[in-house]
């Protein structure tokens, strides 16, 4: 209970540090917001339910990446001591995974209703939808925060893309192939059920390695 205790502080202080510091999150709405003006454009408004799901992934991609990799980077020298005299690293890492798979979530349901204003709705199965939003952000946002404490103390953030593109594609090809399924039929069949298995499990897999893997830069 009192790991549970400090990861809710942690969290509570990381989203009013982020409602304060508007910038990079007000960047990323702007971010979203154009880009689908620009594909409005571009497609002349009308597009395939394939091609709406591949840019919907693309767009929530360059989000995460914008959103989650900057998690310890906002940690300057002094404030990373003081963190490290109050909390364990196990509740640190969980904190930011939880913070950062609120934001996710937050971005990815803005993305969704951007692209239906402009380009309408797509997607026949909302419900299962919204599952793979869920499993994806839940998975990029450990993922992510993970290669930002990487980065944050190698002070090289080129990691991030050298370690994340070969990391994230196991994830990617998972939602997307649950997307593709939303057309098929309303309900959960087994092809479905497989594929929401296999992104949680992958979930729970990068979620397992960044607790045995952070306590050691927490301690460098």
């Amino acid at each position: 209970m009192f790991i549970l205790s400090n990861c809710i502080q942690l969290v509570k202080k990381d989203l009013r540090l982020e409602w304060r510091q508007k910038s990079a999150i007000s960047a990323i709405f702007v971010y979203v917001i154009s880009t689908t003006f620009v594909l409005f454009f571009a497609f002349k408004g009308s597009i395939e339910p394939k091609t709406w799901i591949s840019l919907f992934w693309i767009i929530s991609l360059f989000s995460a990446t914008s959103a989650a990799a900057q998690s310890f980077q906002k940690e300057g020298n002094s404030q990373f001591y003081y963190l490290r005299n109050i909390c364990s690293p196990i509740e640190l890492i969980v904190s930011k995974c939880i913070t950062n798979t609120f934001l996710l979530l937050i971005l990815s349901i803005v993305t969704f209703s951007v692209m239906t204003l402009f380009f309408g709705t797509q997607i026949e199965n909302t419900k299962l939808y919204f599952v793979a939003i869920m499993g994806a952000s839940i998975g990029l946002s450990i993922l992510f925060t993970l290669l930002s404490a990487i980065t944050s103390r190698t002070q090289n953030l080129v990691l991030i893309s050298i370690l994340g593109f070969p990391l994230v594609i196991p994830m990617l090809q998972l939602v997307v192939k649950l997307s593709l399924l939303t057309g098929i039929n309303e309900g959960f069949g087994k092809d479905k059920l497989i594929a929401i298995g296999s992104i949680f499990t992958l979930d729970l897999i990068i979620f397992i390695l960044s607790l045995i893997l952070f306590p050691y830069l927490w301690r460098d």
